[in-house]
Protein backbone atom coordinates (compact mmCIF):
# COMPACT_ATOMS: atom_id res chain seq x y z
CA UNK A 1 0.00 0.00 0.00
CA UNK A 2 3.08 2.47 1.00
CA UNK A 3 4.18 1.50 -2.41
CA UNK A 4 1.10 2.18 -4.53
CA UNK A 5 0.95 6.27 -2.76
CA UNK A 6 4.92 6.25 -3.96
CA UNK A 7 3.59 5.40 -7.65
CA UNK A 8 0.63 8.08 -6.79
CA UNK A 9 3.11 10.91 -5.62
CA UNK A 10 5.64 10.56 -8.44
CA UNK A 11 2.89 10.90 -11.39
CA UNK A 12 2.90 14.23 -12.75
CA UNK A 13 -0.82 15.95 -12.20
CA UNK A 14 -2.26 18.10 -14.75
CA UNK A 15 -4.29 21.05 -13.65
CA UNK A 16 -7.32 22.10 -15.72
CA UNK A 17 -6.21 26.17 -16.10
CA UNK A 18 -8.73 28.34 -16.94
CA UNK A 19 -8.69 29.60 -20.28
CA UNK A 20 -8.04 33.34 -20.00
CA UNK A 21 -10.86 35.82 -21.03
CA UNK A 22 -10.33 39.31 -23.23
CA UNK A 23 -10.82 42.03 -21.32
CA UNK A 24 -13.75 43.61 -23.01
CA UNK A 25 -15.77 40.00 -22.55
CA UNK A 26 -15.42 40.12 -19.64
CA UNK A 27 -16.32 43.77 -19.41
CA UNK A 28 -19.31 42.82 -21.56
CA UNK A 29 -20.22 39.75 -19.21
CA UNK A 30 -20.42 41.77 -15.95
CA UNK A 31 -24.04 42.93 -14.90
CA UNK A 32 -23.52 46.62 -13.85
CA UNK A 33 -26.89 47.56 -11.63
CA UNK A 34 -27.49 50.73 -13.22
CA UNK A 35 -27.73 48.91 -16.83
CA UNK A 36 -31.76 47.81 -15.43
CA UNK A 37 -32.67 51.27 -14.16
CA UNK A 38 -30.61 53.31 -17.42
CA UNK A 39 -32.91 51.01 -19.48
CA UNK A 40 -36.14 51.31 -18.08
CA UNK A 41 -35.65 55.12 -18.04
CA UNK A 42 -35.24 55.27 -22.07
CA UNK A 43 -36.78 52.46 -23.27
CA UNK A 44 -40.47 54.84 -22.54
CA UNK A 45 -38.56 57.32 -24.05
CA UNK A 46 -37.53 55.53 -27.13
CA UNK A 47 -41.35 54.47 -27.44
CA UNK A 48 -41.92 57.95 -27.24
CA UNK A 49 -40.14 59.49 -29.30
CA UNK A 50 -40.86 56.48 -32.06
CA UNK A 51 -45.14 57.61 -31.74
CA UNK A 52 -44.12 60.87 -31.81
CA UNK A 53 -42.04 59.80 -35.30
CA UNK A 54 -45.00 57.69 -36.62
CA UNK A 55 -47.66 60.62 -36.06
CA UNK A 56 -45.25 63.08 -38.17
CA UNK A 57 -45.02 65.84 -34.87
CA UNK A 58 -42.99 66.49 -32.02
CA UNK A 59 -45.44 68.48 -29.86
CA UNK A 60 -46.63 70.79 -32.07
CA UNK A 61 -43.56 71.14 -34.51
CA UNK A 62 -43.90 69.03 -37.68
CA UNK A 63 -41.06 66.64 -37.16
CA UNK A 64 -41.25 65.68 -40.52
CA UNK A 65 -41.04 68.77 -42.34
CA UNK A 66 -37.88 70.23 -39.78
CA UNK A 67 -35.60 66.78 -40.55
CA UNK A 68 -36.77 65.79 -43.90
CA UNK A 69 -35.01 69.33 -44.93
CA UNK A 70 -32.18 68.71 -43.08
CA UNK A 71 -29.66 68.71 -45.68
CA UNK A 72 -27.86 65.85 -43.63
CA UNK A 73 -28.12 62.80 -45.55
CA UNK A 74 -28.92 59.84 -43.06
CA UNK A 75 -31.44 62.11 -41.35
CA UNK A 76 -33.04 62.92 -44.61
CA UNK A 77 -33.43 59.34 -45.97
CA UNK A 78 -35.21 58.10 -42.81
CA UNK A 79 -37.79 60.96 -43.03
CA UNK A 80 -38.14 62.20 -46.82
CA UNK A 81 -41.02 59.82 -47.23
CA UNK A 82 -44.07 59.07 -45.18
CA UNK A 83 -43.11 55.00 -45.40
CA UNK A 84 -39.51 55.50 -44.17
CA UNK A 85 -40.73 58.08 -41.36
CA UNK A 86 -43.50 55.62 -40.55
CA UNK A 87 -41.07 52.63 -40.60
CA UNK A 88 -38.39 54.41 -38.27
CA UNK A 89 -40.99 54.91 -36.22
CA UNK A 90 -42.20 51.76 -36.25
CA UNK A 91 -39.23 50.65 -35.39
CA UNK A 92 -37.79 52.60 -32.36
CA UNK A 93 -41.76 51.65 -30.71
CA UNK A 94 -40.57 47.89 -31.40
CA UNK A 95 -36.96 47.95 -29.58
CA UNK A 96 -38.54 50.50 -27.13
CA UNK A 97 -41.23 47.54 -25.79
CA UNK A 98 -38.14 44.52 -26.50
CA UNK A 99 -36.75 45.74 -24.03
CA UNK A 100 -39.64 46.76 -21.62
CA UNK A 101 -40.18 43.57 -22.25
CA UNK A 102 -35.96 42.32 -21.69
CA UNK A 103 -36.55 44.05 -17.80
CA UNK A 104 -40.12 42.44 -17.09
CA UNK A 105 -38.64 38.34 -17.78
CA UNK A 106 -37.08 38.39 -14.64
CA UNK A 107 -39.84 39.22 -12.72
CA UNK A 108 -42.40 36.77 -15.00
CA UNK A 109 -40.52 34.33 -14.79
CA UNK A 110 -40.85 33.53 -11.05
CA UNK A 111 -44.88 34.45 -11.33
CA UNK A 112 -45.44 32.03 -14.18
CA UNK A 113 -43.79 29.10 -11.80
CA UNK A 114 -45.81 30.14 -9.04
CA UNK A 115 -48.99 30.40 -10.82
CA UNK A 116 -48.77 26.61 -12.25
CA UNK A 117 -48.75 25.69 -8.25
CA UNK A 118 -52.32 27.72 -7.90
CA UNK A 119 -54.94 25.32 -7.44
CA UNK A 120 -57.71 27.19 -9.44
CA UNK A 121 -61.47 26.69 -8.81
CA UNK A 122 -64.19 24.66 -11.32
CA UNK A 123 -66.18 26.18 -13.20
CA UNK A 124 -68.94 25.87 -10.62
CA UNK A 125 -66.76 26.64 -7.17
CA UNK A 126 -66.10 30.09 -9.65
CA UNK A 127 -69.64 30.98 -10.34
CA UNK A 128 -70.77 30.31 -6.74
CA UNK A 129 -67.92 32.80 -5.36
CA UNK A 130 -68.84 35.36 -7.92
CA UNK A 131 -72.71 34.91 -7.28
CA UNK A 132 -71.52 35.18 -3.41
CA UNK A 133 -69.82 38.81 -4.41
CA UNK A 134 -71.85 39.99 -6.50
CA UNK A 135 -75.12 39.23 -3.89
CA UNK A 136 -73.38 41.06 -1.63
CA UNK A 137 -72.43 43.98 -3.65
CA UNK A 138 -76.14 44.90 -4.56
CA UNK A 139 -76.74 44.31 -0.93
CA UNK A 140 -74.42 47.60 -0.06
CA UNK A 141 -75.81 49.21 -2.50
CA UNK A 142 -79.14 48.59 -1.10
CA UNK A 143 -78.17 49.82 1.63
CA UNK A 144 -76.31 53.01 1.06
CA UNK A 145 -79.38 53.43 -1.01
CA UNK A 146 -81.14 53.29 2.04
CA UNK A 147 -78.96 55.53 4.33
CA UNK A 148 -79.37 58.15 1.73
CA UNK A 149 -82.89 58.16 1.38
CA UNK A 150 -83.10 57.87 5.31
CA UNK A 151 -80.76 60.91 5.81
CA UNK A 152 -81.24 63.45 2.89
CA UNK A 153 -84.19 65.44 4.64
CA UNK A 154 -81.81 65.40 7.90
CA UNK A 155 -79.02 66.85 5.89
CA UNK A 156 -81.19 69.60 3.66
CA UNK A 157 -82.90 70.78 7.09
CA UNK A 158 -78.90 71.26 8.34
CA UNK A 159 -77.61 72.83 5.02
CA UNK A 160 -80.06 74.41 2.94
Amino acid sequence: MAKENKEKNNMPVYKKEPKSESKVMSILKKEYKFENWLLAILSPVLILYGVYILLGRFGTINLAAILGTSGIGVIDFFFNTTLKRILTGSFLVLIGLLVLIYLLIPYIKPSISEMKKVNWPKGKELATNSGRVFSFLIFLMIMFFVYSLALDPLFKLIYG
